[in-house]
């Protein structure tokens, strides 16, 4: 589960090109959902407009078996899949924990590996989502709002996963120019969390995938985010020592 300190930070991104590489670099099955319904980025992230998605298994969860669930996934390569958000607002969404859970297990039978891009909210599934994760990926920005944010975070899952791994930190953005950052090992301090990667500010790679429908290693292979990308997957897989 990939989750923003705060909004605007790059979890989506992260949790896109995260799902990508491990799909990619592990060549095994990876379903991407994205649980930001009124406004997911996956579909336009892939450059996908899937006619049917999460929302459709979430709005009856209980019908949800292998069958439906390869309708409503949104093919994108030889391993990876969307379990796309219709990022319109002609109706409301109202997710339950219960049906959340229900979806998710359905997926995570069929899959070896779900990314799941949760929006930046706190509510009763998103929280159970989180404590029910294998593994939580903690987006965060070098900033106060962001430090006080991960900190809440941070302290909640230790308190309730104490058999768990410990969230992984990904600082992003860092480097920003004239932008006031919280230096790295401050952060890091304060979370008693070292970060498994810092992805400096990178506007013009970031900017160009994001327009082009394409991730990191697709629009400019050889960015350092590309590696870092690469190297997350596998620690979150646990192909290396994390």
């Amino acid at each position: 589960a990939v989750v923003g300190a705060k909004g605007g930070v790059g979890a989506s991104t992260v949790a896109h090109n995260l799902g990508w590489a491990i799909a990619r670099g592990l060549d095994v099955s990876t379903v991407i959902a994205d649980l930001d319904l009124g406004f997911g980025t996956a579909g336009l992230d892939f450059n996908q407009d899937p006619a049917q998605g999460i929302a459709d298994a979430l709005s009856t969860p209980e019908r949800l078996d292998e069958v439906l669930l390869d309708r409503l996934l949104t093919k994108c390569s030889q391993h990876l899949s969307l379990f796309a958000a219709p990022g319109v607002l002609e109706r409301d969404y109202d997710i339950s924990a219960d049906g959340c859970e229900m979806v998710l297990d359905v997926v995570r039978q069929n899959v070896p590996y779900v990314a799941i891009d949760v929006p930046h909210l706190w509510t009763a599934w998103s929280k159970r989502l989180l404590l029910l994760a294998d593994e939580i990926v903690i987006t965060a920005a070098p900033d106060l709002a962001n430090l006080r944010n991960a900190k809440n975070m941070v302290d909640l899952l230790k308190q309730n996963r104490k058999n768990d791994s410990k969230p992984h930190l990904v600082l992003n953005t860092c480097g920003m120019p004239k932008r006031p950052e919280i230096p790295i090992k401050e952060f890091s301090t304060a979370l008693e969390i070292a970060p498994k990667v810092v992805i400096d500010f990178d506007s013009e790679s970031f900017g160009m995938a994001s327009n082009n429908g394409q991730m990191i290693e697709e629009a400019t292979a050889k960015a350092k985010s590309a590696q870092q990308f690469r190297d997350l997957a596998l620690i979150l897989t646990h192909r290396v020592e994390s």
